[in-house]
């Protein structure tokens, strides 16, 4: 029994003494070599050498871990200028956004920024000046198996960044009834307070980009051909642009029988309608172009129409006529929050779409409206409603109208312009 014992005592000590073996020899066999390619981007210059790092690398799969130091030294790289109010960050492929964090200090020496680099994306520089940066780039512990390191690469840099706040339109030449971009770069302090633009053409309303400010002007049927001056004023700073409008030819079409309206059809459609133009908020919800709100509809009447009864001028077409099929299904042109669903003596039944920064799809001659109210939530195609023989769909940004079949066009518009650089918000 003794020696059965004292067998088992000698396999266990020797199998012990194997596996402390094979762990000693894993566990040292695990070095420097083994850590993480190290490396990070900033606006778009590489910081190759860490200033510092501590590591741990798991061995076996994660049964013992070994650690790695070395104490952050006091060298500090120098980046060329930043001219950009953000500073992209790129991480080596083993790193993560919430294991990397930054800290960010003014040339007094005052924290303006501390956080991960999920954060750090949405961030821009309060002014331009110098700065002193600290980028601790990692991962943390995730309790997957097989176990990965744990632990970070320090970076030190300066910079000064010199931002100049610039103003672009999309287009230096407009027709009559599109939308122009204008595209405010280089807000610093986080964008904060939009911009104000000052033209003679209509309002434009500012959305935040992650450099800037990005908003859109609209050319209506009747802006007279020429040039125009576009005045932006970016906290202290004015920026000045000029477009040019040409004329459109547009059709010349009889005008649609239909009774005088009263005085009071006329204060109620004001007192609803136009109260609307200035209501919204500076976050577009459209991504891609408009639809068409009825299917299987033809154009009755273009945007921007001469319109005559007999041989009188009764006007110009600030909407689109569509002819639509019995029964027509109509949808929201485009995402969007319902400003106003209901009947008006003037237009019939009638639904209003916000998209936001001023862009509004108002839709006039329903045959019913169902399963939408007011302050309801709409996908693009989403159902609004019964068409009657003709559907009125007028698109205006603020109280001036654009063409609305240009808007089913996309790109070529400047309701999609995508300023280069830079990310919408």
């Amino acid at each position: 029994m003794k020696r059965a014992l004292l067998w088992l005592l000698m396999v266990l000590l020797f199998t012990a003494l194997v596996l402390g073996g094979a762990l000693g020899f894993f566990y040292y066999s695990t070095d420097e070599d083994d850590l993480p390619p190290a490396g990070v981007t900033l606006a778009g210059q590489p910081l190759t050498e860490a200033a510092g790092y501590h590591w741990e690398l798991p061995v076996l799969g994660g049964v013992l871990w070994r650690e790695f130091d070395l104490s952050p030294s006091l060298a500090s790289v120098e980046l060329q200028s930043i001219t950009t109010p953000a500073a992209a960050l790129t991480l080596a492929e083993d790193m993560t956004a919430d294991g990397t964090t930054l800290q960010l200090k003014s040339a007094g020496g005052v924290t303006v920024f501390e956080g991960t680099a999920a954060q750090w994306k949405d961030f821009t520089f309060p002014a331009s000046g110098e700065y002193s940066l600290t980028i601790r780039a990692g991962r943390q512990a995730s309790g997957q198996r097989p176990a990965k390191p744990v632990g970070y690469y320090q970076y030190q840099c300066r910079f000064f960044v010199n931002v100049q706040p610039t103003l672009t339109l999309s287009t230096s030449e407009a027709a009559q009834g599109d939308v122009v971009a204008v595209y405010v770069a280089g807000a610093l302090g986080g964008g904060s307070v939009p911009p104000t633009a000052q033209c003679e053409l209509g309002p434009v309303w500012f959305r935040p980009t992650q450099n800037g400010w990005l908003g859109y002007l609209p050319v209506t049927y009747n802006a007279e051909g020429g040039d125009w001056p576009v005045t932006v004023t970016l906290e202290d700073t004015t920026l000045t642009a000029t477009l040019s409008v040409r004329s459109t030819e547009f059709p010349t079409t009889q005008a649609s029988d239909s009774a005088p309206a009263t005085d009071a059809a006329n204060e109620e459609f004001r007192r609803v309608i136009w109260s609307l133009y200035d209501q919204g908020s500076n976050q577009a919800s459209w991504s891609g172009a408009f639809q068409y709100p009825a299917q299987g509809a033809s154009i009755f009447q273009a945007y921007g129409a001469y319109l005559y009864d007999g041989e009188t001028s009764a006007g110009r077409a600030a909407n689109l006529t569509l002819l639509c099929p019995e029964n027509a299904l109509v949808t929201s042109p485009a995402p969007g929050r319902v400003a106003y669903a209901g009947q008006l003596q003037l237009t019939g039944n009638t639904v209003v779409i916000d998209h936001g920064c001023g862009v509004k799809s108002y839709l006039f001659g329903l045959q019913s409206i169902a399963g939408v109210a007011a302050g309801d939530q709409v996908s693009a195609g989403q159902g609004l409603g019964v068409a009657g023989r003709k559907l009125i769909w007028e698109v205006r940004i603020g109280n001036k109208s654009v063409d609305p079949q240009k808007l089913t066009r996309g790109g070529s518009d400047g309701l999609f312009y995508r300023p280069v650089g830079d990310a919408l918000r």
